[in-house]
């Protein structure tokens, strides 16, 4: 591509673009950053932060190339790792990351580009995110570097801890998404990576514990209680009430039992979990139940209920007598 002054392009999008800086000088301007960018040079910026390219000097126009890859492409190319570290990944790329056309890695790339085929067919597309995956690997080592194996996974878990129930409960995925600095998609997959459960299911079941803990209060009306727990219809919060506890509310409430108490007989027959816990968790992170028993009034309590009564939180009840359903 060649741009002769006083000519600019604007690149802007939820994906990352890459600038192969190929003759005479050329600046890139943004909010966050301006550089400018001599013959040879690699930029990598997030387009989140949109950015302008436009010739450096008077006269001469500015020749590059360059291709975009979202994060939504790159996803199955991931390790469980790297997919932790996205988020500090994206953050990092939202002020442009320029490699001195002098470094090894600027050197390989500009050859690797130099040998992307013209048609463009599959060939052309996987020398590309050769290129891309080159450029992203020396980012995800900087990343460990500063934070550790899992200094991505403990920063997810920072920004979890910090937010409260009703956020957890009523915030679009899409606002959720914005919290931790990634994508909806991505959002899913941090979830999973760390927690071992999908949004939709960690934000039921916040919204069945939430319920648990408002139906200690004696006095308060069920109707009441599902409305405070985000539900329209009472219809419906007594039928997933009772798919994850065995029993309507009214009963739960009924057959309350003390955390010492030992004597507890089981009523209804639990058919299916709303949630069920990751089978492999990182060593040494929290516990699922854990993490949100501590965003619930009383959290602690009832979870020594909810195991007093065989139906542990998270888990599968079905499971745990050995029965299927």
């Amino acid at each position: 591509m060649r741009l002769k002054p006083p000519l600019e392009l604007e690149f802007k999008g939820d994906a990352l673009y890459f600038i192969f800086s190929q003759g005479s000088a050329g600046k890139f301007s943004s909010s966050r950053a301006n550089h400018r960018l001599m013959a040879g040079d690699v930029l990598v910026f997030n387009g989140v932060n949109p950015g302008k390219i436009s010739p450096a000097e008077a006269g001469k126009e500015y020749v590059f190339s360059s291709f975009s890859v979202s994060f939504e492409q790159l996803l199955p190319l991931f390790s469980s790792t790297e997919i932790s570290q996205l988020h500090v990944l994206n953050e990092n790329f939202k002020t442009a990351n320029v490699i001195a056309a002098t470094t090894p890695l600027a050197k390989d790339c500009q050859r690797l580009l130099a040998q992307v085929p013209a048609d463009f067919d599959l060939n052309h597309r996987g020398q590309l995110l050769r290129i891309a995956a080159s450029l992203l690997a020396v980012e995800f080592k900087a990343i460990q570097a500063q934070f550790g194996a899992a200094g991505s996974e403990n920063q997810f878990l920072q920004i979890f801890k910090k937010l409260s129930a009703a956020e957890l409960i009523s915030l679009s995925v899409g606002d959720l998404a914005s919290r931790f600095n990634c994508s909806r998609r991505h959002l899913n997959r941090l979830f999973h990576q760390n927690l071992g459960v999908s949004v939709a299911s960690l934000r039921m079941e916040m919204r069945m514990l939430k319920a648990v803990s408002l139906l200690r209060d004696g006095e308060a009306k069920i109707i009441n209680i599902a409305e405070q727990c985000s539900f329209n219809h009472l219809g419906l919060f007594n039928t997933c009430f009772k798919r994850r506890f065995g029993v309507s509310p009214g009963q739960w409430r009924k057959t309350a039992v003390k955390p010492d108490n030992t004597t507890f007989q089981k009523k209804g027959n639990a058919k299916t979990s709303l949630l069920v816990t990751a089978e492999k968790k990182p060593v040494g992170l929290p516990t699922f139940q854990d993490l949100i028993a501590g965003k619930i009034a009383g959290g602690t309590e009832i979870l020594a209920d909810s195991r007093q009564r065989q139906h542990l939180v998270g888990t599968n009840p079905a499971r745990q007598s050995g029965t299927t359903t």
